[in-house]
Order: structure tokens, then C-alpha cells, then sequence
């Protein structure tokens, strides 16, 4: 009860709240929670969470992307994390565990969380107490401005066509001196072009765009975001107290 009480608090509107099973709350209004990924979790996981797959394709190792994760949970000492669209912290749930900042580990899935849930369970026998999974949408963010001192957002941007929006979102919720770090798939080589392109075709993403053109994107927020490229990974970051 108390992470369902911690977790109104931060909400614009905490009658939308519900539990909707073990450890998994939701904004969404119950006639809209299913979504197309609820189907594909187990399918994501298995594919996405192949190293071969990552270091072939991507260029990079499963570390990489905890050691992102890493970074960003450690950029400031103290304040709540937002993870939005946290997926089934396929990369992530072990730094989430290691983490003693609150953290809310947000997705649209309920799928995906369900997933989020069981690994997290595996690692640490339940859901630890800092860490509450949400279902909300990442373009309607529920919480009050300024709520979070880091926000971060994996995978997401090479997902939606309408950058600015989301930067808006996720800044909103941001604090003025708090951290942005966010990752993308970047077509930074041929190999990695025609794969995002195929992707892109079956309505899988939207933007097959190199690492310099997603941080020009990310720069037209008005935020200042540096970015560390490894292969076609974009990593991106935001420092609000530089």
C-alpha cells in the first residue's frame, strides 16, 4: 500500500491509480490497457536480449547498455528515477536491484512489466521496495512537473517520428538540474540502414537516421545533450547543472 500511496503522490491525477496485479499499478483506464508488445514480450526477450544479435547487428554488448544504465542511475546521489518505456528490463533489471534511488520503471505493456517483474523477483526474490512498475503512456507522462531528478529513456527515440514532443515530455517531468539520458538505434553503416529500414517497413520504428542527426534532433529541444556513439548505438545525454 505504501508504493501505491508513494506513487499518487506524484501523479496530476491520483484517482486514476490502480493496481492491477502484484507489484504492477496503471493510469491507463481499464478498457485501454491492452497493447500489440503484450503479445511480443516473450518474443522481444528472446531476440532482443541475444548478445550475438546485439554485438552483430547493433555493435555492441548487453554491457553496454547496463553499463548506460549504470551511468545514468549514478549521475546524481539522491531524487526518483523515471524509466520511461523501461520495457521488461531485459538489460537492466540487475542495476535497478543495485540501485538505492526510487525508482518508477514505467512501459505502455503491461506485458512488458509483467516480464520487468519476474526478472526482478529472480534477482532479488520480489520487487524491491524503491522500485514501483507503472503502465502509462510515454506522450501523456502522468506525473507532476519537475518530479524526478533523472529521467531516462532507452530505446525509445528511434521509435516516434515526432521528437520534440517527446523531449517535452520527458523534460517536463524532469527537474531544471536534473539528469536526460536516452539511447537509440542509429544507421550508422550499411548493415545497420537496410535492417532499420526493414524494421521500419513492418511499422517497427520510425527514424533510420546516424548518430549526428539524432543528436541534432535531441539539440532542437532546447536542452544541451552530449553523445557517445558505439556502433549503431546513439547515447545520449543531458546535464541540467552544466
Amino acid at each position: 500500500m505504501h508504493k501505491m500511496q508513494s506513487l499518487a503522490n506524484m501523479l496530476l491525477e491520483p484517482g486514476a491509480l490502480a493496481q492491477v496485479s502484484t507489484d504492477i499499478f496503471s493510469v491507463i483506464p481499464a478498457a485501454e490497457r491492452d497493447h500489440h508488445y503484450d503479445k511480443t514480450a516473450a518474443i522481444y526477450d528472446k531476440v532482443i536480449g541475444n548478445r550475438f544479435y546485439n554485438r552483430i547487428i547493433w555493435g555492441n554488448w548487453p554491457s553496454d547498455y547496463e553499463t548506460f544504465c549504470k551511468s545514468a542511475l549514478t549521475s546524481r546521489k539522491h531524487g526518483p528515477v523515471l524509466d520511461a518505456g523501461c520495457g521488461s528490463l531485459v538489460f537492466t533489471a540487475k542495476a535497478y536491484c543495485e540501485c538505492t534511488r526510487p525508482a518508477i520503471l514505467m512501459d505502455r505493456s503491461l506485458g512488458m512489466l509483467h516480464r520487468a517483474r519476474e526478472r526482478l523477483v529472480t534477482l532479488a526474490g520480489e520487487v524491491p521496495d524503491h522500485i514501483t512498475l507503472l503502465q502509462a503512456d510515454i506522450f501523456d507522462l502522468p506525473f507532476v512537473d519537475h518530479t524526478f531528478s533523472t529521467v531516462q529513456s532507452f530505446g525509445m527515440l528511434h521509435l516516434f517520428g515526432d521528437t520534440d514532443r517527446l523531449l517535452k515530455a520527458l523534460l517536463r517531468v524532469n527537474q531544471d538540474s536534473g539528469s536526460l539520458f536516452l539511447s537509440s538505434l542509429a544507421a550508422n553503416n550499411a548493415l545497420a540502414k537496410r535492417y532499420l529500414t526493414m524494421l521500419k517497413s513492418h511499422g517497427e520504428l520510425t527514424l533510420v537516421e546516424p548518430s549526428e542527426t539524432l543528436l541534432e534532433r535531441a539539440n532542437r529541444s532546447g536542452s544541451s545533450f552530449s553523445m557517445r556513439t558505439i556502433g549503431n548505438m546513439a547515447y545520449l545525454s543531458h546535464d541540467g547543472e552544466s
